[in-house]
């Protein structure tokens, strides 16, 4: 192996061409590189930075640092020789598109070269301008095959909201969702029924899994095939659910949630990610037994009984089996438990100024109502 390709450098010392080789290679003087490094070899553009960022890797540290510098502080001349060139190395502009990620001109040209690895538009989405976020976000093919870049965008300070919004939407549609993205859960909040069931179509679920409301009547047939055939309702076994979806990634049980049984949606709403969750108890299929269940629950996520203390959509606090779910269930926000208490009957109502398990202030307040009530 070369010393090139012992220092790290992606493209083997064999694929560089004889002009590059001779100034980078393992047998090129320490002079000749230093030259080579800082941009003063006599190299068409296309070779001298490709040599450049082969020197990056460099076992001589002054060497790299300034092979690095240079391509940092790319000559314009250079630039606009090389920076649009769709026959230089992937390697190379992907690695000129993070150096330069600050400059727009030289960013917008990296950009829109064919040639640039999709996964550099990461690092730009990270720090670019808002010019910039502007073109990264209109490029849905790229980031439809990373969706880090929308991740880097949620980072980037220049960014506008709005072109932010398009691109979680655009992702959360196709069935791609991001863990620890705060923007997915409101976009995927901002969806109906019928586009959240629309989105989940994008993330390949088991038959067997989903709710038959989803389910075209060729789908059901099937579907029923399989469980005469192979037994297979024993995979809604409560231990086989919980072993999928600890193995799923956050796409597939958010799909799983929208558009998954009832024993599928009743999981969810106990995971530990708020998102899948309230993915949960927002589906399509959701029921009010199941929303009653929900609010009776002492094991489902916190922010599930918040959602639905405040679901102005479905207003599940009109039922009072909900209603007094929520009352006496210590993970209820306090505030949303306090206004629910007057609505209460009376027999109710004293069972709650009895209870230990909700906090002080719903059982003080229950209790005060009692009194008043029995004057």
């Amino acid at each position: 192996m070369s010393e090139t390709e012992q220092a790290g450098c992606p493209i083997p010392e064999g694929d560089l061409s004889p002009n590059v080789a001779k100034n980078v290679g393992a047998k090129a003087p320490a002079p000749l590189k230093m030259m080579t490094a800082r941009g003063l070899a006599p190299l068409p553009p296309r070779d001298l930075v490709t040599a450049q960022y082969v020197l990056t890797f460099d076992g001589d540290d002054k060497v790299a640092q300034s092979a690095a510098g240079a391509l940092a502080n790319l000559d314009a001349r250079i630039a606009n020789a090389v920076l649009a060139d769709s026959a230089l190395n992937p390697h190379v502009l992907g690695y000129l598109a993070g150096a330069l990620a600050t400059n727009d001109a030289y960013a917008e040209k990296l950009l829109l070269n064919p040639k640039t690895p999709t996964a550099a538009f990461v690092k730009v989405a990270e720090v670019c301008s808002e010019a910039i976020a502007e073109i990264i976000a209109n490029n849905q093919a790229r980031i439809l095959e990373v969706p880090d870049i929308a991740r880097g965008l949620t980072q980037n300070p220049n960014a506008l909201r709005s072109s932010i919004d398009r691109v979680i939407d655009f992702l959360v549609r196709n069935g791609v969702i991001l863990e620890g993205v705060r923007h997915f859960e409101e976009a995927l909040l901002r969806l109906n029924g019928a586009e959240r069931a629309k989105a989940a179509d994008k993330v390949a679920l088991p038959l067997h899994l989903i709710d038959e409301q989803f389910l075209t009547e060729e789908e059901k047939r099937e579907r029923r095939l399989i469980d005469d055939d192979e037994e297979a309702g024993d995979d809604d076994s409560k231990d086989s659910l919980h072993d999928l979806l600890r193995s799923a990634n956050i796409a597939m049980k958010v799909a799983l949630a929208t558009k998954g049984t009832k024993a599928i949606r009743s999981e969810c709403l106990r995971d530990t990610n708020r998102l899948v969750a309230i993915a949960a108890i927002t589906s399509p299929a959701i029921t009010e037994q199941e929303v009653i269940a929900a609010a009776q629950s002492r094991t489902v996520h916190q922010d599930v009984i918040a959602h639905i203390c405040r679901d102005k959509q479905n207003n599940w606090i009109r039922n009072y089996q909900v209603k007094n779910a929520l009352v006496n269930n210590p993970k209820t926000p306090l505030p949303e438990a306090m206004r629910l208490v007057p609505s209460l009957n009376p027999r109710d109502l004293r069972m709650t100024a009895k209870s230990r398990n909700i906090p002080a202030g719903v059982r003080n307040l229950a209790q005060k109502l009692v009194k008043t009530k029995a004057r």
